[in-house]
Protein backbone atom coordinates (compact mmCIF):
# COMPACT_ATOMS: atom_id res chain seq x y z
CA UNK A 1 0.00 0.00 0.00
CA UNK A 2 2.72 2.28 1.05
CA UNK A 3 4.92 1.54 -2.14
CA UNK A 4 1.71 2.44 -4.32
CA UNK A 5 1.34 5.52 -2.29
CA UNK A 6 4.58 6.93 -3.37
CA UNK A 7 4.25 5.90 -7.06
CA UNK A 8 1.33 8.02 -7.45
CA UNK A 9 2.76 10.45 -5.69
CA UNK A 10 6.24 10.29 -7.61
CA UNK A 11 3.66 10.55 -10.88
CA UNK A 12 2.03 13.36 -9.88
CA UNK A 13 5.31 15.08 -8.84
CA UNK A 14 6.62 13.65 -12.72
CA UNK A 15 3.86 15.21 -14.73
CA UNK A 16 3.54 18.09 -12.89
CA UNK A 17 7.24 19.01 -13.90
CA UNK A 18 7.13 18.04 -17.20
CA UNK A 19 3.85 20.02 -17.88
CA UNK A 20 5.93 22.97 -16.30
CA UNK A 21 9.05 22.14 -18.38
CA UNK A 22 7.22 22.16 -21.62
CA UNK A 23 5.28 25.05 -20.54
CA UNK A 24 7.75 27.15 -20.13
CA UNK A 25 9.43 25.64 -23.01
CA UNK A 26 6.65 26.80 -24.94
CA UNK A 27 6.71 30.41 -23.79
CA UNK A 28 10.15 30.64 -24.13
CA UNK A 29 9.89 29.69 -27.83
CA UNK A 30 6.87 32.29 -28.24
CA UNK A 31 9.36 34.79 -26.59
CA UNK A 32 11.94 34.06 -29.28
CA UNK A 33 9.17 34.05 -31.91
CA UNK A 34 8.07 37.32 -30.87
CA UNK A 35 11.85 38.36 -30.65
CA UNK A 36 12.77 37.58 -34.29
CA UNK A 37 9.63 39.12 -35.16
CA UNK A 38 10.93 42.18 -34.06
CA UNK A 39 14.39 41.85 -35.40
CA UNK A 40 12.72 41.31 -38.60
CA UNK A 41 10.95 44.87 -38.49
CA UNK A 42 13.38 46.37 -39.20
CA UNK A 43 12.84 49.76 -41.28
CA UNK A 44 14.78 50.28 -44.77
CA UNK A 45 15.17 53.83 -46.51
CA UNK A 46 14.26 54.02 -50.43
CA UNK A 47 17.39 52.80 -52.34
CA UNK A 48 16.75 56.03 -55.07
CA UNK A 49 18.77 59.22 -56.05
CA UNK A 50 17.86 62.01 -53.91
CA UNK A 51 17.86 64.43 -57.26
CA UNK A 52 15.21 61.83 -58.60
CA UNK A 53 13.03 61.56 -55.40
CA UNK A 54 9.87 63.98 -55.96
CA UNK A 55 7.65 62.89 -52.80
CA UNK A 56 6.04 59.85 -51.32
CA UNK A 57 2.35 60.30 -52.32
CA UNK A 58 1.03 58.39 -49.20
CA UNK A 59 -0.06 54.34 -47.52
CA UNK A 60 -1.22 52.00 -49.83
CA UNK A 61 -1.34 49.74 -46.87
CA UNK A 62 0.09 48.70 -42.92
CA UNK A 63 3.88 48.55 -44.56
CA UNK A 64 3.50 49.66 -48.29
CA UNK A 65 4.10 53.24 -49.56
CA UNK A 66 3.18 55.08 -52.96
CA UNK A 67 6.75 56.76 -54.33
CA UNK A 68 6.74 59.39 -56.89
CA UNK A 69 10.18 59.18 -58.68
CA UNK A 70 11.08 62.17 -61.80
CA UNK A 71 13.91 63.66 -63.65
CA UNK A 72 13.37 65.61 -66.81
CA UNK A 73 12.51 62.54 -69.43
CA UNK A 74 10.31 60.36 -66.75
CA UNK A 75 8.20 60.31 -64.13
CA UNK A 76 7.28 56.85 -62.17
CA UNK A 77 5.37 55.26 -59.32
CA UNK A 78 7.00 52.57 -57.23
CA UNK A 79 5.73 50.38 -53.98
CA UNK A 80 7.84 50.70 -51.33
CA UNK A 81 7.44 47.97 -48.40
CA UNK A 82 9.26 49.84 -45.48
CA UNK A 83 10.13 46.56 -44.26
CA UNK A 84 11.48 44.57 -46.42
CA UNK A 85 13.49 47.46 -48.46
CA UNK A 86 11.87 46.08 -51.69
CA UNK A 87 10.40 48.57 -54.29
CA UNK A 88 8.77 47.71 -57.50
CA UNK A 89 8.32 49.65 -60.72
CA UNK A 90 4.08 49.94 -61.50
CA UNK A 91 3.79 53.21 -63.69
CA UNK A 92 6.07 54.86 -65.99
CA UNK A 93 5.64 58.53 -68.14
CA UNK A 94 7.44 60.72 -70.49
CA UNK A 95 5.68 63.24 -68.83
CA UNK A 96 5.36 65.15 -65.46
CA UNK A 97 3.42 63.83 -62.49
CA UNK A 98 1.87 66.30 -60.44
CA UNK A 99 -0.60 66.25 -57.46
CA UNK A 100 -1.61 62.86 -56.52
CA UNK A 101 -4.57 61.75 -54.30
CA UNK A 102 -4.59 57.55 -52.58
CA UNK A 103 -7.99 56.10 -52.58
CA UNK A 104 -7.50 53.34 -49.67
CA UNK A 105 -10.81 51.73 -49.40
CA UNK A 106 -10.38 50.94 -53.06
CA UNK A 107 -7.21 50.65 -54.21
CA UNK A 108 -7.04 53.48 -56.53
CA UNK A 109 -4.55 56.01 -57.47
CA UNK A 110 -5.54 59.65 -58.68
CA UNK A 111 -2.99 61.74 -60.39
CA UNK A 112 -2.44 64.65 -62.51
CA UNK A 113 -0.04 64.25 -65.80
CA UNK A 114 1.44 67.58 -67.98
CA UNK A 115 3.31 67.54 -71.07
CA UNK A 116 3.90 70.07 -73.43
CA UNK A 117 0.95 69.24 -75.13
CA UNK A 118 -1.81 67.92 -72.75
CA UNK A 119 -3.06 67.97 -69.26
CA UNK A 120 -5.04 64.86 -67.81
CA UNK A 121 -6.13 63.59 -64.46
CA UNK A 122 -6.25 59.40 -64.44
CA UNK A 123 -7.76 57.03 -62.04
CA UNK A 124 -4.76 53.78 -61.75
CA UNK A 125 -5.12 50.03 -60.22
CA UNK A 126 -2.27 49.73 -57.83
CA UNK A 127 -0.80 47.39 -60.48
CA UNK A 128 -0.61 50.15 -62.87
CA UNK A 129 -3.64 49.85 -65.18
CA UNK A 130 -5.09 53.17 -65.86
CA UNK A 131 -9.36 52.59 -65.81
CA UNK A 132 -10.35 56.62 -66.02
CA UNK A 133 -8.67 59.69 -68.15
CA UNK A 134 -9.88 63.00 -68.55
CA UNK A 135 -8.11 66.03 -70.21
CA UNK A 136 -8.00 69.04 -68.07
CA UNK A 137 -7.88 72.55 -69.36
CA UNK A 138 -5.56 73.85 -67.09
CA UNK A 139 -1.77 72.68 -67.07
CA UNK A 140 -0.37 73.97 -63.45
CA UNK A 141 -1.41 71.64 -60.44
CA UNK A 142 -4.74 71.51 -59.38
CA UNK A 143 -6.45 70.83 -55.78
CA UNK A 144 -8.15 67.39 -55.74
CA UNK A 145 -10.56 65.89 -53.78
CA UNK A 146 -11.80 62.28 -53.72
CA UNK A 147 -15.83 61.38 -52.55
CA UNK A 148 -14.46 58.39 -50.66
CA UNK A 149 -18.21 57.30 -50.59
CA UNK A 150 -18.67 57.22 -53.79
CA UNK A 151 -15.18 57.31 -55.91
CA UNK A 152 -16.84 58.38 -59.25
CA UNK A 153 -16.82 61.66 -58.14
CA UNK A 154 -13.86 63.88 -57.82
CA UNK A 155 -13.20 67.71 -57.11
CA UNK A 156 -10.92 69.55 -59.12
CA UNK A 157 -10.33 73.01 -58.22
CA UNK A 158 -7.57 75.58 -59.75
CA UNK A 159 -6.96 79.41 -60.11
CA UNK A 160 -7.85 80.27 -63.73
CA UNK A 161 -7.09 83.37 -65.23
CA UNK A 162 -9.06 85.85 -67.38
CA UNK A 163 -6.60 87.69 -69.68
CA UNK A 164 -9.90 89.95 -70.80
CA UNK A 165 -10.74 90.94 -67.21
CA UNK A 166 -7.24 90.57 -66.05
CA UNK A 167 -8.42 88.53 -62.90
CA UNK A 168 -7.75 85.56 -61.51
CA UNK A 169 -10.88 83.67 -60.04
CA UNK A 170 -11.78 80.17 -58.40
CA UNK A 171 -12.63 77.38 -60.41
CA UNK A 172 -13.94 74.41 -59.49
CA UNK A 173 -15.39 70.80 -61.33
CA UNK A 174 -16.53 67.77 -60.44
CA UNK A 175 -15.43 65.00 -62.25
CA UNK A 176 -17.75 62.11 -62.94
CA UNK A 177 -15.99 59.50 -63.69
CA UNK A 178 -18.29 56.78 -64.72
CA UNK A 179 -20.47 59.40 -66.64
CA UNK A 180 -16.96 60.96 -68.46
CA UNK A 181 -18.23 64.34 -67.52
CA UNK A 182 -16.92 66.98 -66.11
CA UNK A 183 -18.90 70.24 -64.61
CA UNK A 184 -18.30 73.29 -63.35
CA UNK A 185 -20.34 74.50 -59.82
CA UNK A 186 -20.00 77.83 -58.55
CA UNK A 187 -18.53 77.19 -55.34
CA UNK A 188 -15.71 80.31 -53.85
CA UNK A 189 -13.08 77.90 -52.14
CA UNK A 190 -10.35 76.22 -53.66
CA UNK A 191 -11.05 73.39 -50.71
CA UNK A 192 -14.20 72.13 -50.93
CA UNK A 193 -14.41 68.71 -49.22
CA UNK A 194 -16.56 65.82 -49.47
CA UNK A 195 -18.75 64.94 -46.66
CA UNK A 196 -20.65 62.32 -48.14
CA UNK A 197 -21.96 61.16 -51.94
CA UNK A 198 -24.26 64.16 -52.48
CA UNK A 199 -23.15 66.56 -49.56
CA UNK A 200 -19.88 68.61 -49.28
CA UNK A 201 -18.78 71.17 -47.01
CA UNK A 202 -16.46 74.20 -47.91
CA UNK A 203 -15.16 78.03 -46.29
CA UNK A 204 -15.91 80.76 -48.68
CA UNK A 205 -12.62 82.43 -48.99
CA UNK A 206 -13.72 85.10 -51.19
CA UNK A 207 -16.02 86.97 -48.80
CA UNK A 208 -17.09 86.59 -45.01
CA UNK A 209 -14.98 83.21 -44.38
CA UNK A 210 -17.93 81.07 -43.22
CA UNK A 211 -18.58 77.83 -43.33
CA UNK A 212 -21.26 76.36 -45.76
CA UNK A 213 -22.87 72.93 -46.49
CA UNK A 214 -23.96 71.76 -49.63
CA UNK A 215 -26.21 68.85 -51.68
CA UNK A 216 -24.90 68.80 -54.86
CA UNK A 217 -28.48 67.55 -55.92
CA UNK A 218 -30.21 70.61 -55.53
CA UNK A 219 -29.49 74.10 -57.00
CA UNK A 220 -28.51 77.19 -54.75
CA UNK A 221 -28.58 74.79 -51.82
CA UNK A 222 -25.99 76.37 -50.20
CA UNK A 223 -26.67 76.68 -46.30
CA UNK A 224 -24.52 78.74 -43.60
CA UNK A 225 -23.78 76.76 -41.09
CA UNK A 226 -20.80 79.20 -39.01
CA UNK A 227 -19.55 82.41 -38.72
CA UNK A 228 -16.81 81.40 -36.72
CA UNK A 229 -15.06 78.42 -38.40
CA UNK A 230 -12.55 80.12 -40.51
CA UNK A 231 -11.29 76.62 -41.82
CA UNK A 232 -11.89 72.55 -41.49
CA UNK A 233 -10.09 69.22 -40.97
CA UNK A 234 -12.55 66.48 -42.30
CA UNK A 235 -11.70 62.33 -42.35
CA UNK A 236 -14.57 60.69 -43.57
CA UNK A 237 -17.73 61.71 -40.37
CA UNK A 238 -14.94 63.44 -38.70
CA UNK A 239 -15.01 67.06 -38.48
CA UNK A 240 -12.49 69.32 -36.69
CA UNK A 241 -13.33 73.41 -36.33
CA UNK A 242 -10.59 75.87 -36.23
CA UNK A 243 -12.24 78.76 -34.56
CA UNK A 244 -10.38 81.78 -33.01
CA UNK A 245 -10.69 82.67 -29.52
CA UNK A 246 -12.80 85.40 -28.80
CA UNK A 247 -11.16 85.47 -25.23
CA UNK A 248 -7.66 85.45 -25.15
CA UNK A 249 -5.84 86.38 -28.82
CA UNK A 250 -3.13 84.02 -28.55
CA UNK A 251 -5.31 80.60 -29.01
CA UNK A 252 -7.30 78.72 -31.31
CA UNK A 253 -9.98 76.22 -30.60
CA UNK A 254 -10.31 72.89 -32.04
CA UNK A 255 -13.77 72.18 -32.13
CA UNK A 256 -14.78 68.21 -32.64
CA UNK A 257 -17.81 67.44 -34.43
CA UNK A 258 -19.17 70.85 -34.46
CA UNK A 259 -20.98 71.93 -37.10
CA UNK A 260 -23.51 68.87 -36.99
CA UNK A 261 -23.68 69.44 -32.66
CA UNK A 262 -22.94 65.84 -32.54
CA UNK A 263 -20.58 66.86 -29.28
CA UNK A 264 -19.21 69.86 -28.76
CA UNK A 265 -15.54 68.94 -27.34
CA UNK A 266 -13.01 71.43 -27.39
CA UNK A 267 -9.44 71.66 -27.57
CA UNK A 268 -7.44 74.74 -27.26
CA UNK A 269 -4.66 75.27 -28.89
CA UNK A 270 -1.97 78.19 -28.94
CA UNK A 271 -2.85 80.05 -32.29
CA UNK A 272 -0.57 79.95 -35.22
CA UNK A 273 -0.99 83.36 -37.62
CA UNK A 274 -0.57 84.83 -41.09
CA UNK A 275 -1.05 87.80 -41.39
CA UNK A 276 -3.31 87.92 -38.34
CA UNK A 277 -5.24 84.81 -40.09
CA UNK A 278 -5.21 81.82 -37.86
CA UNK A 279 -3.79 79.01 -39.54
CA UNK A 280 -5.03 75.29 -39.53
CA UNK A 281 -2.48 73.04 -38.14
CA UNK A 282 -1.27 69.74 -40.24
CA UNK A 283 -3.40 66.93 -38.36
CA UNK A 284 -4.39 63.20 -39.58
CA UNK A 285 -6.21 60.50 -39.43
CA UNK A 286 -6.65 56.92 -41.27
CA UNK A 287 -9.77 55.19 -40.00
CA UNK A 288 -13.00 56.17 -38.86
CA UNK A 289 -13.07 57.16 -35.38
CA UNK A 290 -9.31 56.05 -34.61
CA UNK A 291 -6.42 58.09 -33.12
CA UNK A 292 -6.22 61.95 -34.47
CA UNK A 293 -2.31 63.35 -34.26
CA UNK A 294 -1.96 66.62 -35.52
CA UNK A 295 1.61 69.01 -35.81
CA UNK A 296 0.51 71.84 -33.20
CA UNK A 297 2.73 74.99 -31.89
CA UNK A 298 4.48 75.03 -28.52
CA UNK A 299 3.81 78.67 -28.14
CA UNK A 300 1.57 81.28 -29.90
CA UNK A 301 3.51 81.91 -33.91
CA UNK A 302 2.86 84.95 -36.64
CA UNK A 303 4.56 83.18 -39.47
CA UNK A 304 5.52 86.62 -40.83
CA UNK A 305 8.12 87.33 -38.12
CA UNK A 306 9.52 83.55 -36.48
CA UNK A 307 9.07 79.95 -37.60
CA UNK A 308 7.98 79.10 -34.53
CA UNK A 309 8.75 75.53 -32.63
CA UNK A 310 6.70 72.42 -33.21
CA UNK A 311 5.60 69.21 -31.59
CA UNK A 312 3.71 66.13 -32.78
CA UNK A 313 0.79 65.69 -30.87
CA UNK A 314 -2.01 62.76 -29.60
CA UNK A 315 -5.42 64.82 -29.76
CA UNK A 316 -7.91 63.60 -27.06
CA UNK A 317 -11.10 65.33 -27.77
CA UNK A 318 -12.86 63.09 -24.85
CA UNK A 319 -10.72 64.44 -22.24
CA UNK A 320 -10.26 67.71 -24.56
CA UNK A 321 -6.56 67.70 -24.27
CA UNK A 322 -3.45 66.41 -25.87
CA UNK A 323 -0.28 63.81 -25.47
CA UNK A 324 2.94 65.09 -26.72
CA UNK A 325 4.51 62.19 -28.63
CA UNK A 326 7.69 64.29 -29.76
CA UNK A 327 9.04 67.91 -30.84
CA UNK A 328 9.43 68.00 -34.73
CA UNK A 329 12.14 70.35 -36.83
CA UNK A 330 9.41 72.34 -38.08
CA UNK A 331 6.07 72.93 -39.35
CA UNK A 332 4.82 70.14 -41.96
CA UNK A 333 2.19 68.00 -42.64
CA UNK A 334 1.60 64.46 -41.55
CA UNK A 335 -0.06 61.57 -42.82
CA UNK A 336 -1.08 58.35 -40.03
CA UNK A 337 -0.61 54.75 -41.21
CA UNK A 338 -3.73 52.76 -41.67
CA UNK A 339 -2.49 50.92 -38.83
CA UNK A 340 -1.71 54.01 -36.65
CA UNK A 341 1.69 52.55 -35.94
CA UNK A 342 3.98 55.15 -37.93
CA UNK A 343 3.31 58.45 -39.12
CA UNK A 344 4.71 60.07 -42.65
CA UNK A 345 6.33 63.77 -41.42
CA UNK A 346 7.47 66.74 -43.95
CA UNK A 347 6.44 68.50 -46.97
CA UNK A 348 7.55 65.19 -49.35
CA UNK A 349 6.78 62.95 -46.65
CA UNK A 350 10.50 61.96 -46.43
CA UNK A 351 10.70 61.18 -42.85
CA UNK A 352 8.98 57.68 -41.24
CA UNK A 353 7.50 58.26 -36.72
CA UNK A 354 7.25 55.40 -35.28
CA UNK A 355 4.77 55.79 -33.05
CA UNK A 356 5.88 53.09 -30.74
CA UNK A 357 9.48 54.12 -29.74
CA UNK A 358 9.05 57.74 -30.71
CA UNK A 359 11.97 57.59 -33.55
CA UNK A 360 12.21 59.58 -36.15
CA UNK A 361 13.63 57.79 -39.07
CA UNK A 362 15.02 59.33 -43.18
CA UNK A 363 13.27 57.38 -45.60
CA UNK A 364 15.51 58.46 -48.27
CA UNK A 365 19.14 59.98 -47.84
CA UNK A 366 18.97 63.51 -47.48
CA UNK A 367 21.70 65.86 -48.37
CA UNK A 368 23.34 67.22 -45.27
Amino acid sequence: MFNELTHNIFSCVSFTCCSLFLFACAASGEQEEKDQQATELTLHKLEINYQDFQKIAGWVSNDTLLVHSGDSQLHAFHLFDIFTGEIELIYESDSYILSTEINQGENLVLFQEVSDDISQLHVMELEGGILHSTELPHGGYVTLDWNTIDPGRIFISHYAYDPGEALESIRVQVWDTEQGSLEDIAVPSMYPKWYSSNVYLYVDELKGQNLYIVDSREADSDMLISRDIRDFFLHQDTFIGIVPSDINENHVYLFHEYPFLVGEQVITIPKVSLFDAPVKPFLTQSRRDGDIYGVIAREPVTLEEELGTFALQKLDFEAEDMTEIMPLPYDAPVLLSPNEEYVLFGWRYEYLIDLGNQEMHELVDLPS
